[in-house]
């Protein structure tokens, strides 16, 4: 059952949560971790002083996804710089609990950092190609592939997906 927009927030992560913000990160990812065994490119692998460093990055935003009250997922939002005149943002990560999972959050968030982001003229992200709920989700949103794959193992490929905002549309 999807839950409505309107239950769906954005709330920055402060330094002082990036415990908190590690557990739910390597939460979310130990399922996918488990199915691939990504040694060296899972979140499920990243120190808490790695949380942050991103944290403390100039160039990053990171937002606790609410539903309602509660904290079920996280999005962190980088800015890429400016890219042949365009403004470029990449998402990475965007998580939602494995117990919240499928009821629109993820696709809410994004609609909502969306509208928060206005400035911006490209978004850019990547995920597991093998895992097509999530290639749908991002399709879903208006990403097309860029065709640029990597291939992590035998079993997973990174696909890398490009959004360009329509200027005309604002």
């Amino acid at each position: 059952m999807n839950v409505e927009s309107n239950k769906i927030t954005l709330q920055k992560a402060a330094l002082n949560e990036a415990e908190l913000l590690h557990k739910m990160k390597y939460t979310a990812f130990l399922p996918l971790y488990e199915r691939y065994h990504d040694d060296e490119t899972s979140p499920v692998k990243e120190s808490i002083d790695k949380v942050i460093r991103l944290l403390q990055s100039q160039n990053t935003d990171y937002y606790f996804i609410l539903l309602d009250t509660n904290k079920v997922g996280a999005i962190r939002i980088v800015s890429d710089g400016n890219a042949n005149g365009k403004n470029v943002y990449r998402i990475s990560p965007l998580f939602v609990l494995p117990e919240y999972q499928n009821r629109g959050i993820g696709y809410n968030a994004l609609l909502k950092v969306f509208d928060m982001y206005k400035q911006a003229d490209m978004w850019r992200l990547s995920t597991i190609k093998e895992e097509k709920a999530n290639c749908h989700l991002y399709e879903k949103c208006g990403f097309v592939r860029t065709g640029k794959e990597e291939k992590i193992n035998r079993d997973m490929t990174i696909v890398y997906y490009e959004k360009e905002v329509c200027n005309d549309c604002r």
